[in-house]
């Protein structure tokens, strides 16, 4: 069976996209750091995604503009988290673009499947926590403004949400792709 024109760029922007938060994903377990342009790219993925998504350009415009509508109330809420401490920023800028890129549509099964990964890798570091590689200690402006006397940093350890940010964005993603194999 022939894919068309259509679902092929579908599928190409679907298999991007997922490259995209896999990649911030593993940015986040090795350093604890999201580079921003992971979500940009992201968040530029979703335009074509939106446009391809629908079958004139009216829809692809509601669509858009209420994905955008809804990543901008996310925005809001992690941005507010973030200063509280809660979560770190290349979350939130993470979580933002794959609403973006999900949309209406998708952004329940994204936030469960976050929610679901995040979940058990909290269980994981409570279990094993200084066995994984997933608990690693990272410096905030709190921690680095309290340095020991002996110039050690006092660090708390983190998770990094930025596994469960892409594993909800696949959730969300993957049933949506076109199937090559009929």
């Amino acid at each position: 069976m022939s894919l068309s024109l259509l679902s092929l760029a579908q599928l190409g922007l679907g298999i991007a996209a997922l490259t995209t938060v896999v990649m911030a994903a593993w940015s986040d377990l090795r350093t604890r750091l999201i580079a921003n342009r992971l979500p940009a790219i992201l968040f530029a993925l979703a335009i074509p995604c939106h446009a391809l998504g629908t079958t004139d350009w009216q829809q692809a415009l509601a669509s858009g503009g209420s994905a955008l509508a809804l990543a901008v109330i996310v925005f809001l809420l992690g941005y507010a988290l973030w200063r509280l401490g809660g979560v770190g920023g290349g979350d939130v800028k993470l979580l933002v673009a794959a609403t973006f890129l999900v949309g209406t549509g998708g952004f329940a099964t994204l936030l469960v499947g976050t929610a679901f990964t995040g979940g058990l890798l909290a269980l994981l570091y409570l279990v094993v926590p200084t066995r994984l590689p997933l608990v690693g200690y990272h410096l905030d402006a709190v921690t680095a403004a309290t340095m020991t006397g002996t110039g050690e940093a006092v660090a708390r350890p983190g998770i990094p949400y930025g596994i469960a940010i892409a594993s909800g964005t696949a959730f969300a993603i993957v049933p949506t792709l076109p199937l090559i194999i009929g």
